[in-house]
């Protein structure tokens, strides 16, 4: 897919999909679309990532099919990615459309590792922020992780 990015200034997302900041946290991109690791990590679900589109889109309705079936199809390799990055046994996939009391309205796909016995529970209490050095390691490990096998 090839189309103009639309993004907004003042939209964290999108100043990482424009490579304005934090470049070293994304643990892949291509033309279309970006993974960084969640900015708030539950305790017991270490590698929490967020799936992103580059564009400025903020209704997952609005996501035009082709970029849509790219996010989906990175998302189900992060879903792998994870077992093989922090030794996750599964993983939960969410996307949350404008819901009350969320801080950035760009299109965002949750992919949280999942263990044995983790306790998860939506919705989360426990969501702590994730000081910078462990968001770089685990988008390391993710990088790693989704690399193309031989």
């Amino acid at each position: 897919m090839t189309s103009e990015v639309y993004r907004v200034s003042d939209c964290a997302f999108c100043r990482i999909g424009q490579r304005e900041m934090d470049e070293d946290l994304v643990a892949y991109r291509s033309e279309n679309v970006f993974i960084v690791p969640a900015l708030k990590q539950r305790p017991n679900n270490p590698g929490h990532a967020l799936v992103l589109p580059v564009s400025h889109l903020t209704d997952l309705h609005d996501v035009p099919p082709d970029l849509l079936h790219e996010l989906i199809e990175v998302t189900a390799r992060v879903t792998s990615a994870v077992k093989d990055a922090y030794g996750a046994t599964g993983s939960t996939v969410t996307q949350n459309n404008h819901i009350p009391g969320q801080a950035l309205h760009h299109v965002h796909i949750h992919v949280i590792p999942r263990f044995e016995d983790d306790a998860f529970r939506m919705p989360e209490t426990e969501l702590r922020e994730a000081p910078r050095d462990i968001r770089l390691a685990r988008a390391a490990a993710l990088r790693k992780a989704l690399r193309p096998r031989a």
